[in-house]
């Protein structure tokens, strides 16, 4: 039978490997979807369920966020008590999120992992996408001559009936979990931590005297740790404590726990709150540790994301949107090799951008699931303050919070985020989060907010902000602008312009002059501008990554059309 072709096999149809094949799909590649388990008898168990606001944002630019609102639920706030009485502590970085300044979702969002899987699942339908369940990876070779145009065989067994089968492709992804089959065939080496620490995780639907029970709460316990108290869809929630080594005693160990025993210790750690538990749909009992893989990029041609790549414990909730950052910093550069634009500089940016930023996270973990569990991580020995108090401390400090809830992840310099631009041209720094903000159309005057208008489709955009500026000063970009476009015969594919202009008119030459502006904004009241510190009487160029980072920023003047072509020219291949 002649081998299947795809430009590239995922594996694994978890949350990441369905955000995979949905974006490569979106941006215009055939990507083959492959899952050893039949998705459709799963249950709807536990897992993942809480998505942060930064997050949130990634699937609104890849309209995935109205499916996933229509069954979720959102929480604003985190209470904290401490003997049945509100305290400061807890999950602060939950508390108040009215108070995020620059972004239009000031929430968090929960749903369990396998619903948000079934939304994924629908919109690859919608997108052309099948997925091949019970289909199990058993090896891959690659080819090494020069003519292969598909240099990745990877052999398949259909579980159904036993037959093993090939498919090529260009690339293959591991979206397989913590104990990946593509990382482990790889030999990619997983080093890692494993702790005593024993946590129980429980959705059920319950009856409680708990003050606003459906917000995002914590408790401190003396004998459980610091309790998880989320809300979750369905009227569920998701309890978590801490199954300390006493308990562990007291049961016989970790194979004794029940499901009786789990309800039973929920209880008392959660008094004085009286809890009735109605239904229990799920629960675990897990040890605590990270790893992290050596590399999430190998041989140019294998590639990790998610739990393959990166696992630690569910303290802050960083699982799931850690792996969602992943998924949606490869798949945009992915999209733009295989279509012969981006040169292979581009795709190795991911492990250089990830990794760092995955580092943290498990940096930061080690922290907060070891005082969780009541104990002293290394920067605290000598601390003579409760654990449950230097949690607390611990986030209370705001770089904590924005990077937990992802708001305030950032990226080195490297040739996607280059230095070489006007640092004086803006606030904003590459590398950063692009700051969300109104705007307002032509004409109608209607509101848009900017992050709608930066849609991810793989494609930059080259923002100009012309704050109040001359005719004169836009000319001389305009005029040079040709130069630049003629440089790539595909460009629209690879770019899109917006601008943005400090006042309004009754149209777009009116105000800006002739030429090309892609779509143009008003900004009547300077709100962007200054969001983004950019001068109105000078203006600036600022390029967007497809992923809403920032790439480079450049003074408005008669260099900048040049500035563009030796930016790009680092990563895409513009004659393509």
């Amino acid at each position: 039978m002649a081998p299947t072709v795809a430009d590239v096999v995922i594996v694994g149809a978890g949350p990441i490997g369905c955000l995979i094949a949905y974006q490569l799909a979106r941006f215009g590649c055939t990507p083959y979807l492959m899952e050893k388990d039949d998705k459709k008898t799963m249950p709807c168990y536990g897992r993942a369920t809480t998505l942060w606001p930064r997050t949130i944002e990634i699937f609104d630019q890849l309209d995935l966020f109205e499916r996933l609102m229509q069954t979720g639920v959102v929480t604003r706030n985190a209470l904290h008590f401490r003997n049945g009485e509100r305290i400061q502590g807890g999950f602060m970085f939950g508390s108040r999120m009215d108070k995020l300044g620059d972004t239009f979702f000031k929430f968090a969002l929960h749903l369990r992992q396998r619903l948000i899987e079934e939304h994924f699942t629908e919109a690859l339908e919608e997108n052309g996408v099948k997925l091949h369940m019970l289909q199990r990876l058993q090896g891959f070779d690659i080819d090494e001559t020069e003519s292969s145009q598909y240099p990745v065989i990877v052999q398949v067994q259909n579980l159904d009936n036993g037959q093993v089968f090939q498919v090529r492709c260009k690339y293959l992804i591991g979206a397989d979990g913590g104990k990946s089959t593509v990382r482990s065939l790889a030999g990619i080496p997983f080093p890692g931590e494993r702790t005593t620490h024993r946590w129980i995780r429980m959705d059920a639907r319950v009856q409680t005297n708990m003050p606003n029970s459906r917000c995002l709460n914590s408790i401190d316990s003396p004998g459980h740790g610091q309790i998880l108290w989320c809300p979750i869809d369905n009227g569920l929630t998701r309890i978590g404590y801490v199954f300390s080594q006493a308990l562990l005693e007291k049961y016989g160990g970790v194979e004794n726990v029940t499901q009786e025993i789990a309800v039973r210790e929920a209880k008392e750690a959660l008094r004085p709150f009286e809890v009735k538990f109605e239904e229990v749909e799920w629960f675990t009992i897990y040890g605590i540790g990270q790893a992290i893989a050596e590399t999430f990029y190998l041989n140019e041609r294998i590639l990790l994301a998610g739990d393959a790549c990166h696992t630690h414990s569910s303290g802050s909730a960083q699982g799931l949107n850690t792996g969602v950052q992943d998924a949606v910093n490869l798949s945009w550069k992915l999209a733009l090799v295989l279509h012969g634009f981006g040169k292979e500089s581009l795709l190795k940016t991911y492990d250089l951008e990830r990794r760092p930023s995955v580092q943290q996270v498990i940096n930061n973990d080690k922290v907060i699931s070891t005082l969780i569990s009541g104990k002293y991580p290394p920067r605290f020995q000598g601390r003579q303050e409760h654990p449950q108090d230097l949690l607390t401390e611990w986030y209370t400090d705001v770089n904590v919070q924005l990077f937990t809830l992802g708001l305030g992840i950032s990226y080195s310099t490297n040739i996607l985020n280059s230095s070489q631009g006007e640092p004086s041209a803006a606030t904003i720094r590459p590398g950063e989060r692009g700051p969300d903000v109104f705007l307002t159309t032509i004409g109608t005057k209607d509101p848009v907010r900017l992050h709608q208008v930066l849609k991810n489709d793989a494609r930059f955009s080259i923002v100009i902000l012309a704050g109040k500026c001359t005719h004169s000063l836009l000319a001389s970009f305009q005029s040079a602008l040709p130069a630049f476009l003629s440089l790539s015969p595909h460009w629209k594919r690879v770019f899109k312009f917006v601008t943005i202009a400090a006042f309004s008119g009754n149209g777009a030459t009116d105000v800006l002059g002739r030429g090309y502006w892609g779509r143009v904004l008003w900004d009547s009241d300077g709100r962007a501008h200054a969001i983004y510190g950019v001068d109105e009487e000078r203006g600036a160029v600022i390029v967007f990554r497809p992923d809403g980072w920032i790439g480079c920023v450049l003074a408005l003047d008669g260099k900048v059309v040049d500035a563009l072509g030796s930016y790009f020219g680092e990563f895409l291949d513009l004659l393509a």
